[in-house]
């Protein structure tokens, strides 16, 4: 999985600003108030014979859009009584194709919107492109029971324009070789300097027991996926934190310094590897699978996917998952992603009344029943599980992958209604975490707060932190060279970032 690592940067999406004038026009000034009367789901006694039909655009993630004929999706039209006309886009064209469509005027009923706080789509918010849904989620059975937090991390002042996607709100850890683990007499790590010793075993000490020096104890991407993890474990706050009464990020700390202080240590004794500031974030898993580095830290459910080759080169490689490290402040973790990627957004343009704006959220409140997450979770019974002990077991998995994995962006539950299955068991342990670890995540205080410098200078002002932080690790600048970087940010607009969300959080506490 990919994590953004920079620290709130707003990706702007140019095309829709310059669309906004030609569309909101069509929007309507206000909309209507919500009415007393509870919104018809779609299927029961009220709601039309004939099935609701619905646009929608989506991405996928595997190498193949998922075909017209997809089981599941059938099965998830005939429980809500719709009829879906999806347009399916890759994920690494997913912004491009949001901001063309946008641009040309043709917009489906439902849009996933990945980066709904870039200036373009917050723009289109307080323009009057979206519907406002917030009166609306305490009407339905399941849209009611979403999380106020997660809720207020999407919010456009104060809110709600659409349904996040969720996603476990503690989900990094570490995946790392037990086997080697096992080979360097080393237990779990349970603390950062525990940590430290076990990538410093696994780059020195010969884990394969192949009598050559080549190996990494951890891997890391050009991304530094690991680096707010490990942020997390020394007490640094989440993208921003509270100083001295100010909002400021999380590189204006003492906590980032000593996370930096770790990747230099490890840069220094050639622990990691040195090219990590040019590797792409997908061959990390590719070096564990190769067997060049002991570990990465990711997203727990990571070590269920992507590690086949590492089992098929070495049938005795095992992988475990770690997650809780206790630092000086405890056991932390970041809140992932303000625990949700992605948005359902309906575009008034294609939605043109209040009825059918409650007939959509009707499909979207049948969408997250317990039949449902149960098809998303194990897919069908008899094709890709089977009920044994009156639970659940994942008889094909490469049949879930074909037809369930490869619409899993349909869904937007958390999951809480699925039946328990017989899990592997490291698939059994990485969840007892995302549930467990809840309690340790650290939230973003500015997750749901804009700033217009950042929407203006948001990619100029993290390059310059991004490459300060890369020479500090490879030792091309000192601390003093640091503090010189964060000075520049601060003068090139960082104080400006700092006064905007300072005053939105003054503002809230009211």
């Amino acid at each position: 999985m990919n994590r953004i690592q920079n620290w709130k940067q707003l990706r702007v999406l140019g095309a829709v600003s310059v669309a906004l004038t030609t569309l909101i026009a069509g929007c309507g000034g206000q909309e209507a108030a919500p009415s007393d009367k509870t919104p018809t789901a779609v299927g029961e006694k009220e709601a039309p014979k004939e099935p609701l039909k619905l646009s929608m655009m989506n991405m996928y993630y595997t190498a193949e859009p998922p075909k017209a004929d997809n089981e599941a999706v059938k099965l998830i039209e005939a429980h809500t009584n719709a009829k879906l006309d999806i347009t399916w886009v890759p994920n690494s064209a997913y912004n491009d194709k949001i901001n063309a469509t946008i641009a040309g005027g043709e917009l489906p009923k439902i849009m996933m919107i990945a980066s709904n706080k870039s200036s373009g789509i917050v723009n289109a918010v307080k323009s009057g492109m979206f519907w406002e849904v917030g009166p609306y989620l305490k009407d339905y059975p399941n849209l009611s029971k979403l999380n106020p937090l997660v809720l207020n991390n999407i919010s456009i002042d104060g809110k709600i324009y659409g349904i996040y996607r969720s996603r476990p709100v503690a989900r990094e850890g570490i995946i790392y070789r037990k086997d080697w683990l096992d080979a360097v007499g080393l237990s779990e790590p349970k603390t950062i300097d525990d940590f430290y010793n076990v990538v410093k075993a696994f780059a020195t000490k010969d884990p394969d027991k192949n009598g050559k020096d080549d190996t990494f104890g951890m891997y890391e991407g050009r991304g530094m996926n690991g680096f707010q993890t490990i942020l997390a474990w020394y007490g640094g706050p989440n993208l921003y934190g509270l100083q001295d009464g100010k909002v400021v990020p999380d590189f204006m700390t003492k906590e980032y310094v000593d996370a930096l202080k770790l990747y230099k240590r490890m840069y220094d004794e050639k622990l990691i590897n040195l090219d990590f500031a040019v590797v792409p974030g997908t061959k990390r898993q590719e070096a564990v699978n190769q067997g060049k580095a002991g570990l990465i830290i990711s997203t727990l459910d990571d070590v269920n996917a992507g590690f086949n080759d590492l089992v098929k080169a070495n049938p005795n490689a095992v992988l475990d998952v770690a997650s809780r490290i206790n630092g000086p402040k405890g056991e932390r973790l970041m809140l992932y992603n303000g625990g949700y990627v992605g948005v359902y957004m309906f575009p008034k343009t294609s939605i043109k009344t209040e009825q059918e704006l409650k007939q959509i959220l009707g499909f979207l409140d049948k969408l997250g029943d317990k039949k449902l997450q149960n098809l998303f979770e194990w897919g069908v019974e008899g094709k890709h599980f089977k009920v044994e002990n009156g639970k659940p077991t994942r008889t094909d998995g490469k049949a879930y992958e074909t037809d369930i994995n490869s619409i899993y962006q349909l869904r937007y539950d958390d999951g809480s209604q699925t039946d328990a299955g017989e899990d592997a068991a490291i698939v059994k342990k990485y969840k007892q975490m995302f549930q467990r670890n809840a309690e340790i995540a650290i939230a973003n205080p500015a997750e749901s707060f804009e700033s217009a410098t950042l929407a203006e200078k948001g990619s100029e002002l993290t390059k310059i932190v991004q490459d300060a932080r890369v020479k500090y690790i490879m030792g091309n600048i000192d601390e003093a060279g640091w503090n010189q970087a964060v000075d520049q940010w601060r003068k090139s607009g960082g104080d400006k970032v700092i006064e905007e969300y300072t005053a939105q959080y003054n503002k809230q506490k009211k």
